[in-house]
């Protein structure tokens, strides 16, 4: 979507740069395929960026073998990139990485496994303020990972059960971004405390209360995706900044009539939801003007 996409911006914003000159990755070939296909310049595992690289490089993936990522030794080099603000990195790596100039930080974990000790980033990398945690399994969480977390104002994260993801964002009241996921049946919105601009919540029970969505009035772009609770949309007016609302496949959506009295919404998203808005409720907001509307396979 264009004009109104406040969800894709603000992440853009928390975790780029994204492309343009100074993206580079770390590894072989194989490994590095996905990013230099987008234009990312390749520096073998084991070597040093040229010299006269080393000014150039704002964002660094670095992409290990599994023999390489066995070995938990990050590159030598590190220190030496003046200008790096954002580093994709396994969490195995993670033990010793220190940064006074990194702002974006993107974990993977392809393995399930966490580093020896979770990293304390609130001391080794002061200046962060967007972390993507991307885990293809449910343990470790975060807080095994990183902890106790510098003033983020991006996070995504799973909760998977854990209560220590629920403390840590207890913490944060400097978050303007939260994409939650796993989420189950926990309120987590009873554990915020910042005025959040953008949410996710991703894979809840059907327990989840979607009813205290209400009580986070900045919001300005929500997105709810395999939300198996019932959805009242009757609770989206509660948000008077509201402009942009993607839902994805849930099931349970009600009251979609009630969309049409949020004052600011400009863009609404409904993909794979059972079609609640049927014939006569397309037809309806179509007519209605919305700068973004995209519910035809709703």
């Amino acid at each position: 979507m264009t004009g109104v996409d406040v969800f894709s911006a603000s992440r853009e914003r928390y975790l780029g740069p994204f492309g343009g000159d100074g993206v580079f990755c770390v590894g072989n070939a194989d490994e590095c395929d996905h990013y230099t296909e987008d234009g990312a310049v390749r520096i073998p595992w084991g070597r040093a960026p040229r010299p006269e690289d080393k000014a150039r490089i704002r964002s660094l993936a670095l992409c290990p073998t599994p023999a390489q990522l066995s070995k938990a030794v990050l590159p030598a080099y590190l220190p030496d990139l003046v200008n790096l603000s954002s580093l994709t990195v396994p969490a195995r790596l993670l033990a010793h990485l220190k940064s006074s100039t990194l702002t974006s930080l993107v974990i993977g974990n392809d393995d399930g496994q966490a580093p020896p000790l979770p990293l304390a980033a609130d001391t080794a990398l002061p200046a962060l303020r967007g972390l993507l945690w991307v885990s293809s399994f449910t343990t470790p969480r975060l807080p095994q990972v990183v902890d106790p977390l510098p003033p983020l104002k991006f996070l995504r994260t799973n909760v998977s059960g854990d209560v220590a993801v629920l403390r840590q964002l207890a913490t944060l009241p400097s978050l303007r971004h939260l994409e939650v996921v796993d989420v189950k049946n926990f309120d987590v919105v009873d554990h915020l405390v910042a005025p959040l601009q953008a949410l996710e919540i991703g894979g809840t029970g059907r327990d989840f209360p979607v009813a205290r969505l209400a009580a986070i009035p900045t919001l300005e772009s929500l997105r709810l995706n395999g939300v198996r609770a019932e959805i009242d949309c009757s609770v989206f007016p509660a948000l008077p900044d509201l402009s942009q609302l993607t839902i994805l496949n849930s099931k349970r959506i009600v009251n979609v009539e009630a969309l049409l009295e949020c004052p600011k919404l400009a863009s609404i998203m409904v993909v794979d939801c059972g079609n609640p808005f049927k014939k006569a409720g397309k037809k309806l907001f179509e007519a209605h003007g919305f700068a973004e509307l995209d519910i035809k396979y709703s």
